[in-house]
């Protein structure tokens, strides 16, 4: 019987911590891609972010690996399918750029995702997507305005 008790509090600790691995935020970030030669990853907790009204930003901005650039592209395009609310733009049928809110993360508030990609554009001549991770209280339009 203890070892039945002590199984089920197991479980009921790591299930939901299993369960947050597995979103498409967590795969965007994943080494093959923060770790490239040409990636450059920015992760901000904690009192800078308040006056924004966030607690986690983290970004990555990876240049010149048509295929890394897209496998990210289309970790995105899965991840838009359970967004909330979404904001979109496509050039060529492809996913220029994509400003998704993915619903609450309890006491943090909301999480949300910004995705562009630089290259489909005529005048950028490198291959380069930047993707934008937050969490927070921050309305979509308020973030919106921050990236204008």
């Amino acid at each position: 019987m203890k070892r039945l008790i002590l199984l089920t509090l197991w479980m009921a600790a790591v299930l939901p911590l299993a369960a947050q691995k597995g979103h498409g935020s967590e795969r965007l970030f994943d080494k093959r891609f923060t770790k490239h030669p040409q990636a450059v990853e920015v992760l901000i907790k904690g009192s800078e972010l308040r006056p924004y009204n966030l607690t986690l930003f983290r970004s990555l901005t990876l240049s010149g690996d048509a295929e890394a650039i897209a496998e990210l592209e289309r970790i995105v395009m899965e991840e838009r399918n359970e967004a909330l609310d979404k904001e979109e733009g496509m050039l060529s049928g492809r996913l220029y750029y994509g400003f998704y809110c993915q619903g609450r993360t309890g006491k943090e508030g909301f999480r949300y995702l910004f995705y562009r990609n630089a290259s489909l554009k005529k005048e950028h001549t490198r291959n380069e997507v930047t993707i934008v991770y937050m969490e927070g209280n921050a309305t979509l339009e308020e973030l919106k305005r921050m990236f204008q």
